[in-house]
C-alpha cells in the first residue's frame, strides 16, 4: 500500500470513527433523566467518552500492535487534561468572565484520579503490567462507579446539594415526559447502538493505516497512535463540552466532572482492561518498554491537573498553563 493510500485510509476511518463517538455521545445523555448529574458526569457520561478509545484499544490489542494500543491510551490521558481541560476554563472564562468553581464532591473522584496515577506510576517503575496489577485497576474502577452511585442516591439533587437552587432542573416537566415517551428512548439508544456499531467496524483498519503510514514514514506507531487515535475518540466529546461551556457556566461545571470521571476511568478501566485482555491473549505480561517515558508524561500531566483543580476554582491562567502543558507533551515524546 502506498503512503498516499495508507493516509487516505487514516483519514476516512478517523472520520467514521469520530462521528461515531458522537453517535455514542448524543445516545448516553438520555441516561441523564435516569440518573442524577453527578453520576451522569462522573460515570455514564465519562464511560461514554473514554468507551471508543476502549474499544480501540482491545483492537490494537488483538492484533498485536501493542505500542499502538498503549500509545492510544497515554495520548487520551494526555489529551484530555491538558488541552481538553484548557479549553474549557479558557471558554468559560471569556464567555461568562467567570472563574469555574468545582463543585465539593469532585474532589473526592480527585481523589481516585491520584490514587490510580501513583498505581501506573510504581507499575510503569516495575517496567511491565502483569495480570494483578490490571485487576487491581479494573477493582479501582467498580469501587469508584459504587461510590459514584452512593453519593447520587445520598444527594439526588447532584452535586451541589448544599446549594440546590443552583442544580435545579426548570423543565422537569418535559424530563418527565421524555421518560415515559418510547421515541425519545429508541432514537437515543439507536444512537448508542449505530456509534457502538461504527467504532467497531472502524478501529481496526484504522488500526492497520497508522501501522502502514509508520513503516511508509519511519515515524513510530506509537508516536502517530498518541497524537492521531486520541482525535477520534476524545474530541468530538470535547467539542460537545466547549459548547456546554459556551452556553453557560453550569455547562461548565458538568463538562468539568465529565473529564474528571473520564480521566479516572481512563487510568483504571481502560489500563486495567488492556493489560487483562493482553494477558487473557498472550498469557504473559505486557512489557512497558519503549513507552515507559510516555505514561511518566501522562502521570505528570494528570498530577498537575489534580494539583490545579484541587482547590475547586479554575482562573484564566490555569487554562492557558495546561493547555500549553499539551504542546510540552507532544515535543517531548516526539523528540524522546
Amino acid at each position: 500500500m502506498s503512503l498516499l493510500a495508507a493516509i487516505g485510509n487514516g483519514i476516512l476511518y478517523l472520520v467514521i470513527l469520530a462521528v461515531a463517538s458522537e453517535f455514542l455521545a448524543k445516545g448516553a445523555e438520555v441516561l441523564e433523566t435516569k440518573f442524577g448529574a453527578g453520576f451522569v458526569g462522573s460515570v455514564i457520561l465519562g464511560f461514554v467518552t473514554m468507551l471508543p478509545e476502549l474499544i480501540f484499544v482491545l483492537i490494537a490489542v488483538r492484533e498485536g500492535e501493542t505500542e499502538v494500543a498503549l500509545g492510544s491510551a497515554v495520548g487520551g490521558n494526555i489529551l484530555l487534561f491538558t488541552i481538553g481541560l484548557g479549553l474549557v476554563i479558557l471558554i468559560a472564562f471569556w464567555k461568562h468572565k467567570e472563574i469555574i468553581e468545582v463543585p465539593r464532591l469532585l474532589r473526592d473522584d480527585l481523589w481516585y484520579l491520584f490514587i490510580s496515577s501513583i498505581v501506573l506510576f510504581f507499575v510503569a517503575l516495575d517496567g511491565h503490567f502483569d495480570l494483578f496489577e490490571g485487576v487491581i485497576l479494573m477493582l479501582l474502577y467498580v469501587v469508584f462507579v459504587g461510590h459514584q452511585y452512593w453519593e447520587t442516591r445520598a444527594y439526588p439533587l447532584g452535586y451541589h446539594h448544599d446549594d440546590a437552587k443552583r442544580y435545579e432542573n426548570h423543565d422537569s416537566h418535559e424530563s418527565k415526559k421524555h421518560e415515559t415517551d418510547a421515541k425519545y428512548w429508541i432514537k437515543n439508544f439507536s444512537f448508542i447502538i449505530i456509534g457502538g456499531v461504527g467504532i467497531v467496524f472502524a478501529a481496526e483498519p484504522f488500526v492497520e493505516a497508522i501501522v502502514e503510514i509508520s513503516l511508509e514514514t519511519g515515524v513510530s506507531a506509537l508516536f502517530l497512535a498518541l497524537v492521531i487515535s486520541p482525535l477520534a475518540s476524545e474530541m468530538p466529546e470535547k467539542i460537545s463540552a466547549f459548547v456546554l461551556s459556551f452556553k453557560s457556566m453550569k455547562g461548565a461545571e458538568m463538562a468539568i466532572a465529565n473529564f474528571i470521571g473520564s480521566k479516572v476511568q481512563a487510568n483504571s478501566l481502560l489500563f486495567g482492561g488492556m493489560v487483562v485482555y493482553f494477558f487473557m491473549l498472550q498469557n504473559q505480561a505486557m512489557e512497558v518498554g519503549e513507552v515507559f517515558l510516555d505514561i511518566m508524561v501522562a502521570i505528570i500531566s494528570t498530577l498537575f491537573g489534580i494539583f490545579v483543580l484541587m482547590d475547586l476554582k479554575l482562573h484564566r491562567r490555569e487554562g492557558l498553563l495546561v493547555s500549553f502543558l499539551y504542546v510540552v507533551c507532544i515535543v517531548v515524546l516526539f523528540l524522546k
